[in-house]
């Protein structure tokens, strides 16, 4: 049913009402009372490493600021054992553990007075193979082989109650001071550097004296400044480091023994990337050290510790031998943005998960912003966003980002977030895709220069501190002068985005915006500033103006002169033009950057998605654009036939589509040829290598067979095939594997211990066609070839590539336990609906309904009823584009190729 006009009125009044305010501790959402906060942490851990457990003891100073008669906190899984409040023991009565809530209450004997206290806990817990909370890596040493383990942390959103009882919530800031025991030839990594070292076998005076096991050391690190619980890290390991000093701070990226020389090009770049920062924040970094730690497994991609940042080892570990270019530019982007979060997310961190974007959109857009500033021919706002977990969707991450908001299951950048469950669902496109578009065009329209003042004052204003959306829109407002807040308002507050309507009439052009949705019938309308920016084709000027209202006129321009809006496609909204505006685009097609062109393609195919265009306005596009080979501009097309190519599994279309996508795709292959050119572009370098993985999918037996010519050779002369080419040959190879050669590939995946590498043999593996052989890459994710997180993977790229989403289903259907118990905190609520994303039936969606209501919990529901969308979606828009691609693919103008 339609929603009336008043009904939006009054919703748009409560959000109004509603507003968020600046950063008020009191007033910040919650379990935990605020009657008392901690101050400082003095901290103990002793792993077993026999038991995989760990005993620890604390100290917490505490600031009561009224009298109580009991303390709560947040534990989890963790055995309490003793409790006392300033040295007095309490009775094993007054510890009480709510496992459900996640909370820990301590009864007091008698009513504690206001002011400084201090709580002490001794507990226990258990060291897992999950990556939350504490967690242990088996790996293999490089060079020998060896089987060896070390351990991580890995904390947001609420899992440092995992690893000792605190205040697990952002506004509860305190101080730390961590001390471990560890073997002695191990080297320990936190926040901070180490203060000191003691171990039995050093001399020392009497009073000095410890209880600690022979071959093992007790490491005390420096305090830390205040900072949020989830921001500790601890890893403990036999690693190596490598280290410099750049911009008066310490940098060392430290691996497993063996592997940290390949963390040269990190080195490299965090020196210059936080030059960088400093001067842009106008803050210095404020620790001594920066530690970028690659870790071995746990989990699957980085985490912003302050002063000890942790990633999995491909997204950090670049070995110039056997690195592809992909790995070095994402190598690159990832630093860049876990090191914005040391200024934003950690010096300054979200008062609560509602605001998650604040640390993740705006990490997204400053790593990006850096990434292009140092390395302007990697086209980082196109690139092309390369998902290691294969069960999302990939693409420019802007248009990742708008094709979920599209959607009725869609949310606010600043979505409500009720507890810790609801956090883990947080961390999704919209957060950090439409959070970094947002302030894209937001800088775009206040300009650099103000943007940046109005983050330094934001910084400077907030550090060690908190902070809301509200502290930044103001800031940005005193420096730009611009009503920041009212602008900003329907973009963070509110679900969705416009799509601009053109229309003109000789002269004069009239504009109109209405919410752009696909496969969402009656969504509620709503309304957006929108910082519009157009030019004139053939001229360089480009116009900035606040598009406030539904309807609007631009100036006239002469009715021979082409007009395109969204300059450069930086904005976050698609425009549809009337049918004579857009034939004069095609014709001015050559005049176009490469950015705007880009953006035809992307609002084309989002239009022919939405019911809004004929598909023939899509591929007609892509035959008038000139001819080349950019990297961005083909990569949107190949990304767009890899979505129809999957839709039509078992559909009669879908070979003479595959036919079709060849001839557009092939003639640019040929014209970058198989090897790489002396001093060719990296972006070359990327497009030949995702050309043969699209034209491989597409069946292209000349590409299928020059692939099993080079990987045999290749075989037998590892140094025969460039690093570039290597994880695209191996993946059609595997793709289109018999037994012999599948088991080739495993051994090959079971022998290396570099992980980039295991992971390209596995992704191969994992993508075979014959379903006996996906049948055994899904059996490899109960092992421990893999590390837990990349072991899971398996089961969505078999989902993906082998095109048999119902043998990986089936597969985790009968083996869903086990498989649980390898994912981490994020992963837990999304893994069995992802599985669901290849389907194209309705009957898989009410499937999927009917599996979540018996048997995944509450928390996964967000992520379900994001599967039963798109599958609805793919059920209803495969049997509208099936019609449409044959009516064109028959033309005969496409038919001979012409």
């Amino acid at each position: 049913m339609r929603v009336s006009v008043t009904l939006i009125a009054l919703l748009a009044l409560l959000r109004t009402m509603a507003a968020e305010k600046p950063y008020e501790f009191a007033n910040t959402p919650g379990k935990l009372p605020k009657q008392v906060v901690p101050l400082e942490y003095s901290i103990r851990i002793v792993p077993d490493l026999a038991k995989l457990a760990f005993t620890g003891s604390e100290e917490i100073k505490i600031k009561a600021t009224a009298s109580l008669r009991e303390l709560v906190l947040n534990s989890a899984e963790l055995e309490i054992s003793k409790a006392s409040v300033d040295g007095i023991q309490l009775s094993p009565d007054a510890i009480k553990l709510d496992p459900n809530n996640e909370l820990l209450t301590i009864a007091l004997p008698n009513e504690l007075p206001a002011g400084e206290h201090i709580l002490g806990l001794e507990f226990t817990g258990k060291i897992t193979p999950k990556g939350r909370g504490f967690y242990y890596m088996p790996y293999q040493e490089q060079g020998t082989g060896a089987k060896k383990i070390a351990l991580g942390t890995q904390f947001e959103p609420s899992d440092a109650r995992r690893f000792f009882p605190c205040w697990d919530e952002p506004s509860f800031r305190a101080r730390f001071q961590l001390t471990a025991v560890v073997p002695e030839n191990w080297l320990a990594v936190s926040n901070m550097p180490i203060e000191s070292e003691r171990s039995p076998q050093r001399v020392r005076p009497a009073a000095d004296k410890i209880d600690l096991p022979e071959g093992t050391k007790e490491v005390r690190f420096q305090k830390t400044p205040s900072l949020s619980s989830y921001l500790n890290v601890f890893v403990a390991g036999e690693l190596d480091l490598i280290e410099t000093k750049a911009a008066g701070t310490q940098i060392r990226v430290i691996a497993t023994k063996g592997k940290a020389e390949w963390g040269r090009y990190a080195l490299e770049s965090t020196a210059q990337i936080l030059q960088y920062y400093n001067d842009y924040f106008g803050v210095r970094y404020p620790l001594p050290k920066l530690d970028q730690i690659a870790i071995p497994g746990g989990f699957g991609g980085a985490m912003e510790n302050w002063g000890g940042i942790t990633y999995y080892e491909s997204a950090l570990l670049f070995d110039p031998k056997k690195s592809s270019a992909a790995t070095r530019q994402r190598i690159y982007e990832v630093i860049a943005h876990e090191t914005a979060h040391q200024w934003f997310g950690d010096l300054v961190t979200m008062a609560w998960w509602d605001n998650l974007w604040l640390n993740e959109g705006f990490a997204s857009w400053m790593g990006s912003k850096c990434t292009a500033h140092f390395n302007p021919d990697w086209e980082v706002w196109l690139a092309k966003n390369i998902q290691r977990d294969p069960t999302r969707r990939s693409g420019i991450a802007k248009e990742v980002a708008m094709e979920g908001d599209a959607r009725s299951t869609t949310h606010a950048i600043q979505q409500p977030v009720a507890n810790e469950s609801d956090a883990n669902s947080a961390f999704d496109d919209i957060t950090y895709r439409k959070g970094q578009s947002f302030l894209r065009m937001l800088e775009s329209f206040l300009g650099e220069n103000a943007f940046r003042d109005g983050i330094r004052r934001y910084i400077a204003a907030h550090k060690y501190s908190n902070s809301t959306t509200a502290d930044l829109w103001n800031a940005l407002s005193e420096a730009s002068g611009k009503p920041v807040g009212e602008i900003a308002a329907a973009w963070t507050e509110q679900p969705g985005f416009p799509v601009v309507i053109m229309k003109r009439d000789g002269e004069k052009i009239s504009l109109s915006q209405e919410r752009f949705t696909i496969n969402f019938p009656n969504a509620p309308a709503l309304e957006w500033k929108i910082p519009l920016t157009y030019f004139i084709v053939g001229e360089t000027k480009i116009e900035n103006r606040l598009m406030n209202d539904k309807i609007e006129n631009l100036p006239n321009v002469a009715a021979n002169r082409v007009i395109k809006l969204n300059a450069n496609g930086a904005g976050n909204y698609r425009v549809q033009y009337d049918e004579p505006s857009w034939k004069a685009l095609l014709a001015a097609l050559p005049k176009l950057n490469l950015e705007d062109r880009v953006n035809l393609l992307s609002d084309s195919w989002a239009l022919a998605q939405a019911n809004r265009a004929h598909v023939s306005l899509y591929l007609e596009l892509i035959g008038k654009l000139p001819r080349g080979h950019d990297l961005a501009e083909r990569d949107q097309i190949v990304n767009t036939f890899d979505y129809i190519n999957r839709l039509l599994i078992g559909e009669p279309a879908r070979e003479k589509f595959q036919t079709y996508a060849r001839s557009i795709l092939r003639p640019t292959f040929d014209q970058l040829g198989w090897e790489p050119k002396k001093n060719e572009s990296p972006r070359d370098s990327l497009l030949r290598a995702s050309l043969i993985v699209a034209l491989g999918d597409l069946n292209d037996q000349e590409i299928i067979a020059g692939c099993k010519k080079r990987f045999e050779k290749f075989v037998v002369d590892p140094g025969s095939l460039a690093p570039d080419l290597r994880p695209s040959v191996c993946f059609v190879v595997g793709q289109n594997s018999d037994q012999a050669t599948w088991n080739e590939l495993h051994e090959l995946g079971l022998k290396t211990t570099s992980i980039e590498e295991k992971q390209n043999y596995y992704d191969a593996l994992a993508a075979a066609r014959d379903p006996k052989l996906a049948a055994k890459a899904l059996q490899i994710s109960l092992t421990d070839e893999l590390p837990t997180s990349r072991a899971l993977h398996l089961v969505g790229e078999v989902a993906r590539y082998s095109g048999r989403p119902d043998l990986a289903w089936d597969f985790a259907k009968a083996n869903m336990k086990a498989l649980l118990e390898k994912t981490d905190a994020v992963g837990a609520n999304s893994f069995a609906p992802s599985l669901f994303v290849f389907f194209s039936e309705k009957l898989r969606a009410d499937e999927l309904n009917a599996y979540a209501k018996s048997n995944l919990p509450a928390t996964s529901a967000k992520e379900v009823a994001k599967a039963v969308d798109e599958v609805e979606f793919r059920a209803e828009f495969k049997q509208r584009i099936v019609p449409q691609l044959n009516s064109w693919i028959e033309r005969p103008d496409v038919a001979s190729g012409r």
